[in-house]
C-alpha cells in the first residue's frame, strides 16, 4: 500500500480556523470593536480590498478575511 496522510480535511478545517481567528483578532484590534459586526461598509470594503491584494501574500489570510466580510454582509441582509 502506498503512502497516504490520513484525515486532511480535518487538518485543512483546523487550519482555516485558526487563519480565521487571528484575523479576527486583527481586524477587531486595528478598528478597535469588539466583534466584526460593528464594522460599517467602507472598513469591510477595506479589509476585503486588502483581502485581494498582493499584500496579502497567504491564502488562508485571504480567505479568511474574505469569510469575515461575506459574514458581515450576510447579517447586513438579515
Amino acid at each position: 500500500m502506498a503512502f497516504q496522510v490520513y484525515k486532511q480535511h480535518k487538518l485543512q478545517d483546523q487550519i482555516e480556523n485558526l487563519a480565521y481567528e487571528w484575523a479576527i483578532e486583527d481586524v477587531c484590534e486595528h478598528y478597535g470593536v469588539e466583534e466584526p459586526t460593528e464594522l460599517n461598509q467602507e472598513q469591510i470594503d477595506e479589509i476585503f480590498a486588502y483581502s485581494e491584494s498582493d499584500d496579502c501574500y497567504e491564502g488562508y489570510v485571504g480567505m479568511a478575511l474574505r469569510t469575515i466580510c461575506d459574514q458581515w454582509e450576510s447579517e447586513q441582509d438579515d
